[in-house]
């Protein structure tokens, strides 16, 4: 029988409602944002006065006993730092006076509520006097608006109106505030890799034919009064999860004759805000069937892979579609970029071919702020008559690296933007910064090497920014970073770079005024975020940077003694088929992921890469192995 203990989950998946940061077990996270809104729209502001009130209400999970943060976006407003905002919490009076500095740099204003004025279920916001409110509207177009949890009052508060926000008072949507409770959230979900039972330590073998009798889990927990921890269970024929080959979730912890990959979940709950149940380790006990299953006489040589890498996070890739081929030949993108001879050459000419688009800035000529469609960014800012924020020059850019095949995206930093994409020569995320200015149109490096965010802000976190270099390939030009670096500080992703394609959801006039949209993943160093206004929020890297590209292979017996099985996954988006070469013979197309590979006596090599559908391929895969004597 072998046994697999699992006692540190910093780098499993989880949801952000799970604490697995703070210490190597893994409980529930000690904070928990509630929101109404997502934040679209950031322009809409509503004045309070002695007569004009808004109100908002929030569900509790449960009852709190420490301070929560109550988040209202005001933008650039700083009108209750000499008169104050007047707030009634479930009927308590609080004064509130805006500190700007405690607000950073994000234009939400925030104020402390005792935990003595919230309860658990409904509870009641109520804002007056002085300062503004912003509106986030509903979609238009809809013939029943969802229902509101925001209403204003235009008579200090004696009725109230939905439907009735905005300069004009008449506007359906939601204000834009959030509540950070100081609690446990009240469930959370962790998910394990995907576990080779015939591997179990993931040594690199040539599997026997799977033959398991059992697998069954037995978790050392804690879980008080209150708090409770379930646990899932599925498996399947092939290494990555795909429903013709793999059974649903069970909810069990044991597994009778399973299949040769096994994957686990524990969803963690409790009904109070002061307790949580804590994961502190869990072993898998694999016991196999005793029956005689095919056998190989070959032996592995060499096995050449990397370990596939995965985000929490589902990150949706742009596919190719006619806007997408629009893009590429009006453009001419594949000229911009043919001159390179390496990969990053070409990524720098291209970054280069946006930055000379056009000029930053120029919303006095044409105020009008497009959406992340590059498209649409290029067709409006022809005569410089384009917004042009350095938002564009990052989402140009990366829908532009989309269309050609590269797997790119923008990134959110303080008071920029700018692009990452993936390097399949470095095996890497890196930073292309596209950027209106001349200290921007540069890739930024560290001892010659390209950097991403995350390697970016750790030299920040560690007064190491004066080492970050800007390198201006393709003028060839290498000088140290500006003050810009500090931008760094923070960072977020939208989970897509589909903006060509699918429009919403939209981060309308998103870094006009400052950062607002509730979609983007941003980056955390702490369980408790310096950033509390955002709901999605992680201290995992690998929620930022998952591997692309790569390609994994299994070696299994058959009943054939010159003939091995292959199982191959693959992290490749817009995945089209897989290339294998034998004994460096010619490339062939192979459609699934299980294919058979016949031995010849003595020596015997496999190449295999994924490849995708806008026909890039990705990182080899290599096993060799010795047949007979």
């Amino acid at each position: 029988m072998d046994t697999i203990v699992f006692d540190d989950f910093t780098t499993f998946v989880r949801d952000r409602h799970v604490d697995a940061q703070s210490s190597p077990h893994a409980r529930l996270a000690p904070t928990l944002l509630l929101t109404r809104e997502m934040g679209v729209n950031g322009d809409i502001p509503e004045a309070l006065s002695d007569t004009s009130w808004a109100r908002i209400t929030f569900d509790l999970p449960a009852a709190v006993t420490q301070d929560a943060e109550l988040l209202f976006y005001v933008n650039a407003d700083t009108s209750t730092q000499q008169n104050p905002m007047h707030l009634r919490v479930n009927g308590h009076q609080i004064e509130h006076h805006q500190n700007r500095e405690a607000m950073l740099t994000g234009g939400w204003d925030r104020c402390r509520i005792p935990a003595t004025s919230l309860r658990q279920g409904n509870n009641e916001f109520v804002f007056h006097g002085n300062g503004v409110l912003h509106v986030d509207p509903f979609p238009g177009g809809l013939p029943d608006p969802p229902r509101s949890h925001s209403t204003r009052s235009f008579d200090g508060g004696a009725t109230w109106h939905p439907g009735t926000h905005g300069p004009d008072g008449n506007l359906h949507g939601e204000y834009m505030v959030r509540l950070r409770l100081h609690g446990y959230a009240p469930g959370g979900l962790l998910t394990s890799s995907v576990i080779d039972l015939a591997d179990p330590q993931d040594e690199g073998v040539i599997a026997a034919a799977p033959a398991f009798s059992r697998a069954e889990l037995n978790a050392q927990v804690e879980t008080p009064g209150g708090t409770a921890i379930e646990f899932r269970l599925r498996t399947g024929s092939t290494p990555g999860f795909d429903p013709r080959t793999w059974t649903p979730w069970m909810s069990c912890t044991r597994l009778d004759n399973p299949r040769r990959f096994v994957q686990w979940q524990a969803r963690l709950s409790t009904t109070s805000a002061t307790t949580t149940p804590v994961l502190n380790s869990v072993a898998l006990q694999i016991e196999s069937s005793g029956q005689d299953k095919a056998q190989t006489a070959a032996q592995l040589l060499e096995l050449d892979q990397p370990l596939l890498i995965r985000s929490s996070y589902p990150f949706t890739c742009l596919a190719p579609d006619h806007r997408q081929e629009r893009l590429r030949q009006e453009y001419r993108l594949d000229q911009v970029v043919a001159a390179g001879k390496t990969e990053l050459e070409q990524l720098a000419l291209l970054r280069d071919w946006v930055h000379s688009q056009w000029l930053g800035w120029q919303s006095g000529k044409y105020p009008y702020c497009p959406p992340w469609d590059p498209l649409e960014i290029l067709s409006t800012t022809k005569g410089n008559w384009g917004f042009g924020m350095c938002t564009h020059y990052g989402a140009t850019f990366a829908g532009c690296a989309a269309a050609l095949g590269f797997v790119s995206r923008s990134i959110v930093v303080d008071h920029h933007c700018l692009a990452e994409v993936w390097s399949e020569d470095l095996q890497k995320w890196i930073l292309e910064d596209a950027g209106p200015s001349r200290e921007y149109d540069a890739t930024y490096e560290l001892d010659g090497t390209p950097l991403n965010a995350l390697e970016l802000h750790a030299l920040l976190q560690r007064g190491k920014q004066d080492k970050v270099m800007a390198n201006k390939l393709p003028q060839g030009q290498t000088e140290p970073m500006s003050d810009h670096v500090k931008s760094f500080v923070r960072f977020g992703i939208p989970l897509r770079n589909n903006h060509l394609i699918h429009p919403e959801p939209a981060e309308l006039r998103h870094g006009y005024g400052q950062y607002h949209w509730d979609g983007y993943l941003w980056w955390s160093d702490a369980i408790e975020p310096r950033y509390p206004e955002y709901s999605l929020q992680t201290s995992r890297p690998a929620d930022f940077y998952w591997s692309v590209n790569q390609t994994r292979v299994y070696l299994q017996a058959t009943d054939a003694p010159d003939c091995l099985q292959l199982l191959l996954d693959h992290t490749m988006p817009n995945f089209s088929h897989f290339l294998v070469r034998c004994n460096g013979g010619d490339w062939e197309t192979q459609a699934g992921p299980t294919l058979e590979w016949p031995l010849q006596p003595g020596d015997n090599s496999v190449e295999v890469r994924a490849v995708n559908t806008f026909g890039r391929m990705g990182r080899i895969a290599r096993a060799r192995v010795r047949h007979g004597a």
